[in-house]
């Protein structure tokens, strides 16, 4: 098994962080919750479709590490370690899981499987980011829940099942998966 990055599979990585940092910047505060609405869920399940799943995971961690440091990359031009380890950081590191969930399924012909393990890695991603909320800003979970997740069930839904059917459709477009124009 090869365990080398390719200059290939370093611009993907490079390209799916700026993507990240790009879609994060729209984003809209939520005068009720401590987590804004933003454009970050759609990002990560694009690059998790579109890329190899090496490449998605490590554009993901790119991200973060670069938000870690202090660029701006996170929601509203913010960064930091404290954005990471604050009320919201649970949902940048549930980020992390939603690739290693969708990208192993994303070259399957199973579309009804990418939807399903798609809507299960947001799960996980909603479980991290509640988790953490609740610990960080001293809420109940019930509270958190009502902070970190309710407000967001309807519009996830529909802004991710747009997004699967978006990077399936550029996955095809793009004959990615093919061995000619495979991203690899």
């Amino acid at each position: 098994m090869k365990n080398t990055l390719s200059i290939r599979d370093i611009t993907f990585i490079g390209m799916g962080a700026a993507i990240l940092a790009v879609l994060s910047q729209f984003s809209i505060p939520l005068p009720f919750s401590a987590v804004p609405l933003t454009l970050q869920v759609p990002a990560v399940i694009l690059i998790s479709i579109i890329f190899k799943p090496k490449q998605s995971f490590l554009s993901v961690l790119v991200f973060l590490l670069l938000g870690a440091i202090g660029l701006p990359v996170f929601a509203s031009f913010h960064g930091g370690f404290n954005i990471i380890v604050g009320p919201t950081g649970g949902y940048l590191l549930g980020f992390l899981i939603m690739p290693l969930i969708i990208s192993n399924v994303a070259s399957s012909t199973n579309t009804i499987l990418i939807f399903i393990l798609t809507y299960i890695a947001l799960a996980f991603d909603y479980l991290v980011g509640v988790l953490q909320l609740s610990l960080v800003a001293h809420l109940s979970v019930t509270a958190a829940l009502a902070a970190g997740l309710y407000p967001f069930i309807v519009k996830d839904i529909i802004v991710v099942f747009i997004t699967i059917l978006l990077g399936l459709n550029i996955k095809r477009r793009l004959n990615i998966g093919t061995s000619s124009n495979a991203i690899s």
